[in-house]
């Protein structure tokens, strides 16, 4: 983690809620927290590319 970078800004908590999103999937549709989760809820990842 680079220096100086805080702890409160790395991202959520754990156990926080979900901010609301939108993002594509694969078949170009919108998609949101809401529209993705389960009865067990949902596992998101984000991978960051080298291509960016």
């Amino acid at each position: 983690m680079p220096e100086g970078l805080e702890a409160s800004k790395r991202g959520p908590r754990v156990g926080a809620a979900t901010p609301p999103f939108e993002a594509l999937d694969q078949f170009g549709r919108k998609q949101t927290f809401e529209t993705i989760r389960g009865p067990a809820g949902a596992l998101i990842v984000f991978i960051r590319s080298a291509d960016w």
